[in-house]
């Protein structure tokens, strides 16, 4: 059997009042060639009965959907779960509180048929609050430098081909937060990005990485540990003026 052109892999905990718009989100792509996996952390909630009720609806369409429910440590370790489980050319992981827009994989195939040199994309994504409301629109192209320093690249709107793993690596699973950031530090010397100004999908403002101290420190305990800048100060600064930032936004926000 061929395999598929995308692995879609979506990390799911207690998922139960936003999963089934992810799950139908995938399902109602107008391009078929993917398989999705779902690794759920032993839900205790209705998030397994969720994701079991859609099998016979992907089994309609010929497409490979398949899941796990079992114990992990963290988003980190379900993702790498299902990067061995995959058998994608290209991988991403959809939150289990977002959505793709129902034309993204087509869009996503579209750039990626004829390439041959890169191993890496990324797009555009709408941020929205729980209303479905549309806050602003998050994405940049990929620069390393920029990224080691603010991520401003969608992990959502991404797709990693496979092989992008073999050569870094997986995800460390003792980062809670951050973890990508740490794969991408380590992506320097390996990673061909490409970028697209499409909005490809929705992700909730809502989820483990919104928390904004948690996510800095651990940002800057990443990138001591990687020496991601020769200047020993750089990291610091980011942290703090990043920080302030935010919190100032929440202040006027609140006004």
């Amino acid at each position: 059997m061929d395999k598929p052109f995308f692995s879609i892999v979506t990390a799911s905990y207690n998922s139960e009042k936003t999963i089934f718009d992810t799950i139908s989100s995938v399902l109602n792509q107008g391009f078929s060639d993917f398989e999705y996996l779902i690794i759920d952390g032993n839900s205790t909630d209705k998030t397994l009965q969720i994701i079991q009720s859609f099998e016979s609806s992907f089994e309609e369409k010929n497409i490979k959907y398949s899941y796990i429910s079992e114990k992990d440590n963290g988003i980190y370790d379900a993702w790498n779960k299902g990067i061995k489980l995959s058998s994608g050319k290209w991988i991403s992981f959809l939150g289990s509180d977002d959505e793709y827009l129902p034309d993204a994989l087509e869009q996503y195939y579209f750039y990626l048929k004829n390439d041959a040199n890169s191993n890496y994309i990324s797009s555009k994504v709408e941020l929205i609050n729980s209303k479905k409301e549309v806050l602003t629109v998050i994405g940049k192209p990929f620069v390393w430098k920029k990224v080691v320093r603010n991520m401003e690249i969608a992990q959502v709107g991404s797709f990693h081909k496979k092989e992008l793993f073999d050569d870094v690596g997986l995800f460390n699973d003792n980062y809670k937060i951050v973890g990508d950031l740490d794969f991408y530090i380590r992506c320097k010397d390996f990673i061909k990005p490409i970028y697209f100004e499409k909005i490809t999908a929705k992700m909730l403002n809502e989820g483990v990485s919104n928390q904004i101290y948690k996510a800095l420190k651990e940002a800057l305990d990443v990138k001591l540990i990687n020496k991601s800048s020769t200047l020993p100060l750089v990291p610091y600064y980011d942290f703090t003026t990043i920080l302030l930032k935010c919190y100032y936004n929440k202040l006027i926000k609140k006004k």
